[in-house]
């Protein structure tokens, strides 16, 4: 494993963090789906400051992908710019939500986190593969650059687009509950 910069480390650490909230939202929000009526309080919170979650979500996740390329000089794959199409989107539009404190935001942000995760899951699944046979890999474009290289592995699975699962996840997840609450 080779050394990761501050901020990386702290970033691949935010992330399991995620990964561990989405994990507790997933299933209260099961728990609270099987028993309409009741909600725990953990997911009262959650929706409760959902438009401020999915703002700070969205400019985490495209702070974290500019200062990857444009500090660190890591040139993004064609993958991670698809990812990138489908992210960068949500922070004007979470912004604009939360400034009008207007929840009608929601299925934009899903479709476009449902999308996003997409993408993330093909780019994690292709370097998981290149990585249990190196021998295939290939560049993807003509900058050279490979969309199965990680850059960057923390924990022994995270990688760029696992972050970006665990982003597009989270925002898919808020954002439908948010849906749910506004057709109900």
């Amino acid at each position: 494993m080779f050394s990761l910069p501050p901020v990386v480390s702290f970033l691949a650490v935010l992330s399991v963090v995620v990964e561990v909230f989405i994990l507790f939202l997933l299933v209260a929000s099961v728990a609270e789906w099987r028993d309409w009526k009741r909600s725990c309080r953990f997911t009262r919170i959650v929706d409760r400051y959902s438009l401020p979650l999915l703002f700070t979500i969205t400019l985490t996740a495209t702070g974290s992908s500019l200062y990857f390329s444009e500090v660190l000089g890591w040139t993004p794959c064609k993958l991670c710019w698809f990812q990138r199409i489908f992210m960068y989107p949500q922070l004007p539009l979470a912004l604009l939500a939360l400034w009008r404190r207007d929840r009608g935001i929601a299925p934009s942000i899903l479709v476009l986190s449902l999308i996003g995760m997409c993408f993330s899951i093909w780019h994690y699944g292709e370097q998981v593969y290149y990585n249990l046979y190196p021998e295939l890999i290939t560049v993807c474009d003509s900058t050279g650059v490979s969309c199965v290289n990680a850059q960057m592995l923390a924990f022994g699975y995270m990688t760029i687009p696992m972050m970006a699962l665990t982003a597009f996840a989270l925002n898919a997840l808020i954002s439908g509950r948010m849906v749910r609450r506004i057709s109900v």
